[in-house]
């Protein structure tokens, strides 16, 4: 009986020597040891080339391809192309936002339509081209680069507004409008 309580008191402090010694490495799962606290760094969007709409001198939009790192999701590929289309353009065409805005927020409904926040004009806003380049700009481009999308709806400061300059109608998503896009 003694050889018996001897030997599992030789067990168990075994037992105790490779607990100690595994939780002492880290937990012995062959990885790297992270911080406590630290988080590890996401695996970045692959870049992607988009096709943004800007204004031409001509008073329509005009394509600029632009290489943007585009994620899966719906919503942030929206927003990576209203930051693009908010940067402005790199080449020779014009903003089609005629204000310094900043994207507030975006988010998709179950019916494939996109509602984008932005910050609203700090001046009045004038003309019907303004307003139609300004919407369609931001519009066609993310449906253009979001094809699951079915319209889009531009809201200024987390309010849907009947009109910009009272020639549009924004108070409801809008459809892709080709007509105002230059031909190639």
């Amino acid at each position: 009986m003694n050889r018996r309580v001897g030997l599992i008191a030789v067990a168990l402090a075994s037992l105790v020597v490779i607990l100690y010694l595994v939780l002492r490495s880290g937990g012995g799962g062959g990885g790297e040891a992270v911080a406590p606290g630290v988080l590890p760094t996401p695996t970045p969007a692959p870049e992607q080339k988009v096709m943004l709409l800007f204004l031409g001198r001509d008073g329509l939009l005009h394509p600029e391809l632009h290489m943007v790192s585009l994620p899966a999701e719906t919503d942030e590929r929206v927003r990576a192309v209203v930051h693009e289309i908010l940067a402005g353009p790199t080449g020779p065409l014009l903003p089609v936002v005629p204000y310094e805005a900043q994207l507030l927020d975006v988010f998709i409904d179950a019916d494939g339509h996109a509602f984008v926040d932005l910050s609203p004009p700090d001046h009045r806003l004038e003309g019907s081209n303004t307003e139609l380049v300004l919407a369609y700009g931001i519009v066609d481009s993310i449906l253009l680069n979001c094809p699951d999308l079915v319209g889009v709806q531009i809201l200024f400061g987390g309010h849907e507004v009947p009109t910009l300059t009272g020639h549009l109608d924004l108070s409801a998503p809008l459809g892709l409008n080709k007509g105002l896009i230059a031909a190639s």
